[in-house]
Formats: C-alpha cells, structure tokens, sequence
C-alpha cells in the first residue's frame, strides 16, 4: 500500500491501477485529438459571428464538448503532482459542455447560456490558477506545464475561434506523455520533478 495525498491508499500494483491508469491517459489522448482537430477546424474557417450553428460548427461544437469532459480524468490524476483546485475546472468543464451541447442540440445558443457560460469560464480560470500555483508549489511537475493551465482555458475559450484547440491538443498530449512517465497509476508522486 501506498499514502496519498489525501490521505487514502492506494494498491500499489493490481489490476484496477493498471486499468485506471490506462483509462485516464486514453481519455486524455482522446481529450487531445478532440480539441486539436476541433481547433483545426476553427483555424481554417473564416471568422463568423453568426449566432446560428450551422454545417461543420455542429462538429466543431461536438468536439469541443467532447474534448472538455474527456479532459476530466487527466485534470484529476494532476492530484497526485500535488494539484489543488481541479474540482473547479472539471465543474466548468461539464457546464461548458453541456451548455456546447445544447446550443449544438438547439442550433443557436439560449438565452440562458451566459448564465452558464460566464460562471463555468470563471469556475475553469480560477481552478486552473489555483492548479497552476499548487503544481508550480509542489514541484512535482514540470513547472512550464503547470505554468500554462491558465494558458489552456484562455487557448479553450476566448481563442477558440483562431485555433485555440491546437494548443490544447498539444497541451494534453504533452499532459498523457508526462503520465506514461510517472510511477505506478494512484501512488502519489512524491520526487522532485526537473523541468524537461
């Protein structure tokens, strides 16, 4: 067994760590073509303020979505690297993604998503910081990483419509390389990482 950071305990091998190990780092991966091919996408279209979702925005907007939720386990595996705060970014996550989802589902945005969007973009930005300092803190983590959380909502949301995605992309995939190179899946890392 194995002490956490919060205090439970961890199998040190065992099938169920190698299994949820494995998960969270294809969640990732796949979080990572996600918002890669959706920021692509958003990267080669022609900048449009209509408020209408329309043709391949149905895509970009499934990806999208998609890319916040799948980007869950790889937010809360960070815990081990000493990360407070990514219960804040996984709420804003899926409040992202549902309110995505529905105005993908409904073809225009309701009138109640500002209602939704500006606390889950507040709730991601303000969970990314707390997670970018305690990482940084922690030195566990390579600091570039934990430097550029609040980086990635910016790359997410407000620079979606010029490609944000593909920083997020290699972000995350960036995020699943660094996990393939950490100890066994729910032990808590507990060297000093150097900055590669």
């Amino acid at each position: 067994m194995y002490p956490s950071a919060t205090g439970g305990r961890f199998a040190r091998d065992g099938p169920f760590s190698s299994v949820a190990g494995v998960i969270v780092r294809i969640s990732t991966l796949a979080a990572a073509l996600a918002m890669a091919v959706s920021g692509v996408f958003q990267a080669v279209r022609p900048f449009d303020a209509d408020p209408r979702v329309l043709g391949e925005e149905h895509l970009i907007l499934g990806l999208f979505a998609a890319g916040l939720v799948l980007s869950i386990p790889g937010l809360l595996e960070l815990r081990r690297f000493g990360a407070r705060g990514p219960w804040a970014v996984v709420a804003g996550h899926l409040l992202l993604a549902f309110g995505a989802t529905s105005s993908n589902v409904n073809g225009a945005d309701f009138s109640w998503f500002p209602y939704v969007a500006v606390p889950a973009n507040l709730a991601v930005l303000a969970g990314s910081v707390v997670m970018a300092v305690t990482l940084w803190r922690a030195g566990r983590f390579p600091r570039h990483l934990a430097a550029a959380l609040p980086v990635v909502w910016a790359c997410e949301v407000p620079l979606s419509q010029l490609g944000g995605g593909i920083v997020v992309g290699v972000f995350w995939l960036v995020v699943v390389q660094r996990l393939g190179k950490a100890p066994v899946y729910g032990a808590d890392v507990g060297e000093v990482v150097t900055p590669d």
